[in-house]
């Protein structure tokens, strides 16, 4: 078993890449363009990239949960 400072340093590590991810593709969403006669293929391009963004936010609260409750734990 490894030590608990150690699982929390890779929840932390985990943490750190989920955040930047969502940084990296709320940067690529405020970029998209809509151009006005191709609006259902922007709205499906939005639309992909607000899914990506939002399972993006769903991993990152569950690791933030599952840090909360290590963290709980080693206390």
């Amino acid at each position: 078993m490894e030590p608990k400072g150690y699982e929390l340093l890779k929840i932390e590590t985990k943490i750190t890449v989920l955040e930047k991810e969502l940084s990296a593709l709320f940067a690529d969403f405020k970029k998209t363009e809509f151009p006005e006669e191709h609006i259902t293929i922007a709205e499906n391009e939005v639309f992909q990239k607000l899914e990506k963004m939002h399972l993006c936010c769903l991993n990152l609260l569950d690791t933030y949960r599952e840090y909360t409750k290590n963290l709980k734990n080693n206390i």
